[in-house]
């Protein structure tokens, strides 16, 4: 991309309004630099900018701009052009909507968007890191999964709940990642291996709060969960993109398949049963069933669900050798 060009010059406080917690000047020189800029020429009276990752050369309101430079909307954010408060406010809501994902579940789409969206807001307000939300979402399912082996009824409800204030704030780091300009390697790593984690240590307390017959089959689902899951990370990671598991590719994926068609519903019943096999989705069932007092119907749901995983990782295993 190169050089790009920004004239604020007439644009009076545009360039020094925040919206998603930053100025706008800041966001539309981090989306240039996003996208493959490396210096960037701007026009006019801007605030005082952090380190970026372009370089930036405020210029005289008499000089040219440099000819090999390309010129880019400096106002414009989430499709929304700011002139005033009011169009401010509409690029805020834009820029936050824009959170929603094309691969988004079925959970995250009618759900946890609604809410960790406005959750999101004001942890961005209140200067929260991505990482900071991803501890403290680990504190909050490991609360979870030591509550849950009582088997009382509140302690059902009370992780219920846990639950559901962690498959919500799971969605609050990435979005913050996304708005703030945050992703890193290491914060991928934290927050997908804690979701495996949590999710089959979860599993195998919640068989134990439920006891029976149940605790030895959830133990040993969570146990061939975990397997998948480790066999996941460890391909990435020998592909040099360790902790993005979206990365994985199984033996039955189609090459160049696309994250949005990969995982759209399509209003299917394949589709939507395959929408049970997302996180968003069986930690809500979790959660929802904990709380009404019926904890087995996550359970079953957790145990054919790791079932299916565990079968799939031996035949990927299985097909991947012979190739």
């Amino acid at each position: 991309m190169g050089t790009i060009y920004v004239d604020y010059r007439g644009r009076g406080s545009v360039p020094a309004m925040v919206v998603g917690g930053m100025t706008v000047v800041e966001r539309v020189l981090r989306e240039a630099a996003r996208d493959g800029a490396d210096r960037a020429v701007v026009h006019g009276d801007i605030p005082a900018l952090p380190t970026l990752g372009l370089a930036v050369e405020v210029r005289d309101a008499s000089e040219a701009p440099p000819a090999d430079a390309r010129p880019i909307e400096g106002a414009t954010i989430a499709g929304v052009t700011i002139s005033d408060e009011a169009s401010r406010r509409r690029a805020s809501r834009a820029l936050w909507r824009s959170c929603r994902r094309p691969h988004d579940g079925l959970g995250d789409k009618y759900v946890i968007r609604a809410i960790s969206t406005r959750i999101s807001r004001v942890l961005c307000r209140l200067g929260a890191t991505p990482n900071q939300v991803t501890v403290a979402n680990i504190v909050i399912g490991l609360a979870a999964c030591a509550i849950v082996p009582a088997g009382t009824r509140a302690a059902f409800i009370a992780a219920g709940a846990l639950m559901f204030a962690q498959v919500v704030l799971d969605s609050c780091d990435g979005e913050l990642a996304r708005i703030r300009f945050m992703h890193s390697r290491i914060g991928m790593i934290l927050d997908n291996g804690s979701d495996d984690l949590i999710d089959n240590l979860f599993l195998a307390m919640l068989a134990i709060g439920v006891g029976g017959i149940w605790a030895p089959i959830g133990v040993a689902a969570a146990v061939g969960r975990g397997f998948s899951a480790a066999m996941i990370h460890i391909d990435v990671a020998r592909r040099g993109k360790a902790g993005d598991i979206l990365a994985f590719r199984w033996f039955f994926d189609s090459e160049g398949e696309q994250l949005a068609d990969r995982f759209e519903t399509k209003g299917s019943v394949a589709g939507t049963i395959r929408a049970f096999g997302r996180r968003d989705l069986y930690v809500l069932v979790w959660a929802a069933s904990c709380v009404v007092g019926v904890p087995q119907i996550g359970l079953v749901l957790s145990i054919a669900l790791s079932t299916v995983y565990f079968c799939l990782a031996i035949a990927h295993l299985v097909v991947m050798r012979g190739r």
